[in-house]
Parts: structure tokens; sequence; C-alpha cells
């Protein structure tokens, strides 16, 4: 189950925040936004009030764009807008390249997430991490020294 917010008419706008967000990260432009757009903006699986999937797995990139997908498809808005900041900037990307959406702006990605294959530093993410208290590992993408860019 995925919790968002909804605002305004016209072509559908997803907003998706950054690691450690919530949906709330838009509110200083959402109802500029709605406007023009039919905006929703969403809390990511595991942050927010978005619970992790039920089935216990590991959290990955992979599956943080299939839930985006699933979503977007239950909603049946079609092929949206995607905009998404850091975190939410890379699954706006990896939306794009699976031809999901109609356009995807992102704001600081990390690295490309096709090119993190599996490299990466352990975070504790709000109710997805690793150190005490957090429920699960979340992994976060890092390039490492010299792998900029590549």
């Amino acid at each position: 189950m995925i919790v968002y917010e909804r605002r305004g008419a016209g072509e559908p706008l997803v907003l998706l925040h950054g690691i450690g967000h919530h949906w709330r990260a838009w509110t200083p432009v959402l109802d500029r936004l709605a406007a023009q757009h039919d905006v929703i903006a969403i809390d990511l699986p595991g942050f927010g009030a978005s619970p992790l999937p039920a089935d216990g797995a590991p959290t990955s990139m992979a599956r943080a764009v299939d839930g985006v997908a699933a979503f977007v498809a239950d909603l049946g808005v079609g092929r949206p807008h995607v905009a998404g900041n850091s975190l939410g900037g890379a699954i706006a990307l990896e939306l794009a390249a699976a031809g999901l959406v109609s356009s995807a702006t992102a704001l600081s990605p990390p690295a490309s997430s096709r090119r993190w294959n599996g490299a990466g530093r352990w975070a504790c993410c709000p109710r997805t991490g690793s150190a005490p208290g957090c429920r699960s590992p979340c992994s976060v993408p890092s390039s490492g020294p010299g792998r900029c860019g590549r």
C-alpha cells in the first residue's frame, strides 16, 4: 500500500521524494503544480506512512521501481509525468528507461542506478535501515572512489 496526497486536475504528475523523507517534501510546490496538473505526491514504500512490502524481502531499487509502477497502474493514470528528488530522481529515471512515463525530471539523482550493479553502502533509513531500531537494511547507492560517472 502506498500512501499519497492528490491535488489538482490536468495531466498526471507523480512526485517522488528522496531517501528518508515523505510526500510532504513537496508541500512548498504542491499547490502551484496542482494549478495545471493532477499531482500525486507519494510516500515511497517504507517511508512516511507507506509500510514496507508485507513479504519482508530486502528493499532494492528494482523493488521500489516496480512498486511505483504498480501503484501508477492501479491509479489508472496511464503514462504520467514524474519528478523525483535524490532517490526519487533515480526511480523517475528508471521508470523513464522502462518507457512507463511521459517524461521524467530528476533533481539531484545519485549515480545512474543502472550502473550500481549491487555496489552500495548501508544506511539507516526511517523504517528501512540497518542501524539499531531500524527494521531492515536499505542499500543506498554509492559510486565509490574512482567510479563516479562510469
